[in-house]
């Protein structure tokens, strides 16, 4: 006499393998292959895949909707494909297939998001203005994909201006400023400093860039959407043509098709 347990297993076999051939040894069960290379395997020449059973999670803490046909709880390593998408701030669930490791439901794959912002235009800082914005990076918006920790590294340009010709000889001078990160709120610096130098005979030697960077982990919250601004403050440069506030004594932030200032946001995990 068949069990209860038997005929629900043969029904659920018939339903996800309805018109295919099914060989079933003391090895394995193979669909579509007589030599089953596993306790399952499904074979498929067409384009046909299997589908997992699709349901709402709602937290990966969480094992419900999901439950133990026999009672008791979830086995471990049930497969289910998430529909469901949350940004609570805590235990969140994206779509994608999810495995119960006993205690939690895990992200069988990656959760991968990266997003990169560049300066958009040539731009020149006057050393009385205080900070200004740098093209394309000025009032941008970023929205986190998933909760978790993102690595926000910023890189900046910066090379300086025409030496004012004070004396004979070889005339070499120093620009500073700082660069100002302000995320949500808050503000992350970067100083910068570079160099240039003018000959005897007039030759001019400036704009020879100076990369910077600097690199902070910060926690977001999926779906929420946060601003930001990048911005430069070029101080006072005696030496320098105008000390650094018009024409040539100016510095340099940047070239957007060689090397731009960017600000690049990456998810690293919960």
């Amino acid at each position: 006499m068949k069990t209860i347990s038997m005929l629900k297993t043969h029904a659920l076999l018939a339903l996800l393998f309805v018109a295919a051939p099914i060989l079933s040894t003391a090895q394995g069960v193979g669909v579509n292959t007589i030599h089953p290379n596993g306790i399952l395997d499904v074979s498929s020449s067409s384009t046909h895949g299997i589908v997992l059973p699709r349901v709402v999670l709602t937290a990966t803490n969480v094992a419900a909707p999901i439950l133990n046909p026999q009672g008791g709880s979830l086995p471990i390593g049930t497969v289910v494909y998430n529909t469901n998408s949350t940004s609570t701030g805590s235990n969140d669930v994206y779509k994608g297939i999810y495995v119960w490791t006993g205690t939690e439901w895990f992200n069988k794959f990656t959760k991968k998001h990266a997003q990169l912002f560049k300066q958009s235009s040539f731009f020149q800082p006057s050393s009385n203005n205080g900070y200004e914005d740098i093209p394309g990076l000025d009032n941008q918006t970023f929205v986190a994909k998933y909760t978790g920790v993102y690595k926000m590294e910023t890189s900046a340009n910066y090379g300086a201006g025409y030496i004012e010709n004070a004396s004979a000889g070889t005339d070499v001078g120093a620009q500073e400023g700082m660069f100002k990160l302000t995320f949500d709120g808050t503000d992350y610096f970067m100083p910068a400093k570079t160099t240039a130098s003018r000959t005897y005979s007039g030759t001019n030697y400036y704009g020879i860039w100076e990369q910077f960077s600097t690199v902070e982990y910060i926690t977001l919250t999926a779906g929420l959407s946060y601003t930001f601004d990048f911005d430069f403050d070029q101080y006072d440069s005696p030496g320098f043509v105008d000390n650094g506030n018009s024409g040539t004594g100016r510095g340099y932030i940047g070239i957007p098709d060689n090397v731009p200032c960017t600000v690049e946001f990456t998810y690293i995990g919960e």
